[in-house]
């Protein structure tokens, strides 16, 4: 029915979790903050807003998407204290 044009494309559903997120974990220096972009595999360079300096090692990255269609980027990072 899609591509004959009678619908529009499918949309992600899930029946057991409502939350669409995408994590991944630090190798091979594959998750970089490069100015106002973030490196994240699968996506290349992404344009993001940073809410303050990325200080230590980042240990993972999750990418979120909330209900009215906007993304949110949270970095877990590991410092000394």
């Amino acid at each position: 029915r899609f591509f004959k044009k009678q619908n529009s494309a499918p949309r992600f559903k899930s029946k057991k979790n409502n939350v669409q997120s995408y994590t991944t974990k630090q190798t091979n220096e594959n998750i970089a903050v490069v100015g106002n972009k973030i490196k994240l595999p699968k996506l290349g360079l992404v344009r993001f807003a940073k809410s303050r300096e990325v200080e230590g090692r980042i240990v993972n990255a999750t990418v979120r998407r909330n209900p009215s269609g906007r993304y949110f980027v949270s970095l877990l990072v590991e410092t000394e204290v």
